[in-house]
């Protein structure tokens, strides 16, 4: 009888320690962490162990949550150091990135523009290259014609001046035979027929290149040539004799103009030749280190593509780098703090415990 009494006391006693720590909890009756505490003193209470025991045992449970937490703060911080360190890298990089890409697209923008304008200079220094091969063989023709030209009026002032100097020869022959002589020879009369022929053709022949004045000294000549074919009269004969000698004097001055002429057009066409010799090399520099340029350029432009789209995968890559090391950053500091507000729960509910029994050993 005793004994059940005993045990309905001691039950009566538990049940009623539960219900005091369920109230005094009431806010962490549903936390597990509470539960599991409730459940540690009530069972100690109900088998009667020692209130500073459990005391004990609840500070240093309390000690090692405080240690926890602060282990947790030390890990955090340097997670959070580490992070911002890693952040830093990777803005960097991506700072970087984004410079380089700048600098690349500005390189390849100024090197497009470059190459722009070194295909129509090329275009135009070829275009200038065959104005100069068309101008080059213009000139050199020009330089054949006239050398040609000038060879055939050569030939023909030499031919009239040889003829009117072997007709004034055969003239003085005649006066030095007698100004009175009235009978040719026929031999005589055949050379006066044969150069007043020559003369008619060398009229002809000078006619287009030789001056008027030169020309009207011919007609005379020839009808005094004619004249003396039946007979001499020594008038005449003199007379011929000095239309001759201005011919011949004439003829030379022509002959000499011709020349002169000729130097001047030689040299002119000579000179543009070589002026066209030497616009030719520095056109073809020009097109050459164009060209050498343009393909330079070519290959830097290709270069560039390749260097952009290694510089776009770096940028992309890293933003997403950050995305990630921000998203875990921030999961991290959701789980940190998470865990403090437990833990801090944690180390209310073992307090209120410890007043619990501080209470009950003061009773």
């Amino acid at each position: 009888m005793k004994s059940a009494l005993l045990l309905l006391v001691i039950a009566l006693a538990t049940a009623s320690t539960v219900a005091d720590l369920t109230q005094r909890l009431s806010n962490y009756a549903e936390h597990p962490f509470g539960s599991s505490m409730i459940n540690l003193v009530s069972v100690n209470m109900k088998t009667g162990g020692s209130l500073n025991e459990l005391k004990q045992l609840l500070q240093q449970i309390k000690d090692e949550l405080i240690a926890l937490t602060q282990l947790q703060d030390s890990e955090n911080a340097t997670f959070t150091r580490r992070s911002q360190v890693d952040l830093a890298k990777l803005q960097a990089t991506l700072e970087q990135a984004q410079q380089d890409l700048d600098n690349q697209r500005q390189e390849q923008s100024s090197l497009s523009n470059e190459l722009a304008t070194l295909q129509t200079r090329v275009k135009e220094d070829q275009a200038a290259l065959d104005r100069n091969g068309s101008g080059s063989s213009d000139a050199q023709s020009r330089l054949d014609a006239e050398n040609a030209d000038f060879a055939t009026k050569l030939s023909d002032y030499s031919d009239a001046i040889l003829a009117c100097k072997e007709a004034q020869r055969l003239l003085l022959n005649l006066r030095g035979e007698g100004a009175s002589l009235i009978q040719l020879t026929q031999d005589t009369k055949s050379n006066l027929i044969q150069t007043k022929e020559n003369f008619q053709k060398i009229k002809e022949i000078l006619e287009a290149h030789t001056k008027k004045s030169s020309l009207t000294l011919f007609q005379p000549i020839i009808e005094g040539l004619a004249e003396m074919t039946t007979k001499v009269n020594p008038e005449t004969l003199n007379n011929v004799l000095s239309l001759v000698a201005r011919l011949i004097t004439a003829l030379q001055e022509g002959q000499d103009q011709l020349e002169a002429n000729h130097k001047t057009q030689v040299d002119n066409l000579t000179r543009l030749g070589d002026d066209l010799r030497n616009e030719k090399q520095t056109l073809q520099v020009s097109l050459a280190t164009a060209n050498n340029r343009l393909k330079e350029i070519q290959s830097r432009l290709n270069e560039l593509d390749g260097l952009i789209n290694i510089s776009n995968a770096i940028v992309e890559v890293t933003q997403l780098n950050i995305q990630d090391a921000t998203r875990i950053n921030e999961l991290e500091d959701q789980e940190y703090s998470n865990q403090k507000v437990s833990r801090q729960t944690e180390i209310d509910i073992v307090d209120r415990l410890i007043e619990y029994i501080n209470q009950k050993l003061s009773e």
